[in-house]
């Protein structure tokens, strides 16, 4: 038996990489299953979509001894796929696949001596598919194998899901696309100029006009003189109009490309795409059944939603429902596909760098890693070197020659951490570097060019520091392209709660430990913190409540303890308060329940109980303070 190829990790990571990342859909799988059966040297590489209703795993792609094989569909039970696709972790059988699973009706032929898969799902957790490597020799456990199986298996999950939603999506326009030439109701499209922009069959046959015909058309062309002035008045009257249909009164008379002439009945709509406004005609002879417009409406509002879902992009690691996390991740959306500069802005420990790897991860520039610096981390005299690289003897103690940040970004993103710590004598250079795309190593006299795109981040006020004189004004206009900044932990709500889970659930579960589950006291007590610290600070205290955790519960005393409990100001109570100081007091009271109430007003365990107020006056003195949201600590 012969033994395993065995490649470095890194360049079986890069090979595949390289490989697979020109291509999507089945192209995308069909070089994924091939060359992860090249560099890993195994038998056969396949994935699969699963089918629930039948319980079989339809290949999309499966590469075996050097070929493809097409049309290939595996019935799950008693076969090494049914455990895989009852867990999110990987299955390995390093050898004897066949004496475990003697009653699979495909190793035994394939020759199978060992076997790995891992389950591919939707965002969900709904099973979607699996992939696997199979081999006619041991497989032997190798964690650098392990790592790039996993990567892949979420490569191939993220293309699977997409390609689901594609499905729907081509499937849902196909509909509408059906729906709106099926109906004998013609439906023309036109702009604020009256052209016309968009025509149905119908349409061209009751007009007797090609489509090309209809799009160097103008309204006028349509319509006798006297129904053309009421639509153009109707048009000029109702300049606001919106999702609602208004009827042109009878009689209406269109025109023919002849110049025939036939009585019609005309509904009219209004709506904006991307902030133009379209108007649509919906024309029917007067014995023509009912239009499905209504139906016609759904689909397109269900296929531009399915439009986002595909383009959007959703990040698993920053977690957050709350409106401000949701701008962020739309500000994200709106950026990431350009090679604009951006500049994030937040506190210290709200997650600067997971908003600049989203943005990387959703850029052109994705199958690039991302190179970060930190700016504050080290000594001024090194960032130089660090950033532009250096040659052998350009400094003491440059025994040989490096390459700096900008070059190992070159057609990646180079993220800038603590922008505002950067020296002044560099801060010009970046700025070349920016604007022309060049830049000298350190003792070099060598120019080199650069493709790099900026992400910037801060906890400082840069504004300020300009005034100061600490940083450059030229530099922040070409930093500030597009900002982003991203809110405290404090502003973001019911956030706090879904992070602090996911810190408990994900530090349990890496060192093995078994503490029950946060309870709503322990939420409470952290939703009523001010997190100065943000969401390092609460990652730090979870763990450190998990770590003293006692008799398996969660020790929240170090947060009662050692740290400042609340944002809400602590009000002194002299012996008489004046009226403002009353209004304040009531105002932070508020405050208060609402955050341990995670702002539920009314009900059982709602603020308004707790206050024992009724729900409507409760309702009253939040406006009547002004207080928001956002503001909850």
């Amino acid at each position: 038996m012969k033994s395993r190829k065995k490649i470095p990790a890194i360049i079986a990571l890069k090979q595949i990489v390289e490989t697979t990342s020109q291509f999507t859909g089945k192209e995308f799988f069909k070089a994924l299953v091939k060359h992860l059966a090249e560099i890993l040297d195994v038998y056969g590489v396949w994935v699969t979509e699963y089918l629930p209703e039948q319980n079989k795993l339809n290949a999309l792609a499966f590469w075996l001894n050097g070929n493809y094989v097409e049309k290939y569909e595996y019935a799950v039970s008693n076969t090494p796929c049914e455990p895989v696709l009852k867990t999110n972790e990987i299955c390995h059988i390093s050898e004897k696949v066949i004496d475990l699973y003697p009653k699979d009706p495909d190793l035994k032929s394939l020759g199978a001596v060992s076997y790995m898969g891992v389950s591919l799902r939707d965002t969900e957790g709904r099973v979607l598919g699996h992939l696997a490597l199979l081999d006619n020799k041991v497989m032997p456990e190798l964690p650098e194998e392990y790592a790039i199986f996993k990567i892949f298996a979420s490569r191939a999950a993220a293309e699977l899901r997409r390609e689901i939603i594609q499905r729907k999506l081509v499937d849902n326009e196909s509909k509408l696309n059906r729906l709106v030439n099926g109906t004998s109701e013609a439906i023309i499209e036109f702009n604020s100029e009256l052209k016309i922009t968009q025509s149905n069959d119908a349409a061209e046959q009751m007009f007797q006009l090609t489509k090309d015909q209809f799009n160097n058309t103008t309204l006028k062309e349509l319509f006798d003189p006297k129904t053309y002035n009421k639509l153009t008045a109707l048009l000029s009257h109702n300049n606001t109009l919106g999702n609602e249909y208004l009827q042109i009164p009878e009689p209406s008379v269109c025109l023919n490309f002849k110049g025939e002439s036939f009585p019609t009945q005309i509904n009219i709509s209004c709506y904006s795409f991307e902030n133009i406004k379209y108007h649509a005609l919906y024309i029917k002879n007067i014995k023509d059944i009912v239009s499905n417009n209504l139906k016609i409406k759904e689909l397109s509002t269900e296929a531009i939603m399915l439009k986002e879902r595909v383009s959007a992009q959703q990040f698993d690691y920053i977690i957050g429902e709350s409106e401000p996390i949701k701008k962020c991740v739309n500000l994200i959306n709106l950026v990431a596909s350009t090679d604009t500069n951006v500049l994030i802005l937040g506190e210290t420990g709200t997650g600067k760098e997971l908003f600049a790897k989203a943005i990387h991860e959703s850029s052109t520039r994705h199958t690039k890693s991302m190179v970060t610096l930190n700016c504050a981390a080290l000594p001024s005299e090194l960032i130089e070197s660090e950033l532009f690289g250096h040659v052998r003897g350009a400094f003491t103690g440059a025994l040989n020659s490096r390459e700096g940040r900008f070059s190992l970004a070159d057609k990646s993103t180079l993220f800038l951490d603590e922008i505002a710590e950067l020296p002044l004598p560099l801060q010009a250079k970046l700025l070349r570097v920016i604007q022309e795309g060049t830049f000298e190593p350190v003792g070099s006299s060598e120019t080199k060019y650069v493709d790099v795109r900026i992400i910037a981040a801060t906890h400082r006020n840069l504004e300020k520091q300009i005034a100061d004189g600490k940083f450059r004004e030229d530099l922040f206009y070409r930093l500030n392209v597009f900002p982003i900044n991203i809110p405290p932990l404090r502003e973001r709500g019911k956030d706090i709660g879904l992070i602090a889970n996911a810190f408990f659930e994900k530090i349990t579960k890496n060192k093995a430990l078994q503490v029950n589950p946060l309870t709503n006291q322990d939420l409470n007590v952290l939703a009523s913190y001010s997190w100065p610290g943000n969401v390092r600070e609460l990652q730090n205290i979870i763990e450190r409540g998990i770590l003293t955790s006692r008799d398996g519960n969660f020790n929240i005393d170090p947060i009662l303890s050692g740290s400042k409990k609340t944002n809400t100001p602590k009000i002194e109570m002299p012996n008489i308060l004046t009226s403002d100081e009353i209004l304040e007091l009531e105002k932070n009271n508020i405050i208060m329940a609402l955050n341990l109430t995670n702002w539920k007003i009314s009900g059982k365990g709602g603020a308004s109980e707790l206050l024992n107020l009724p729900r409507t006056t409760l309702t009253s003195k939040i406006n009547k303070f002004g207080i928001k949201r956002a503001a909850i600590g």
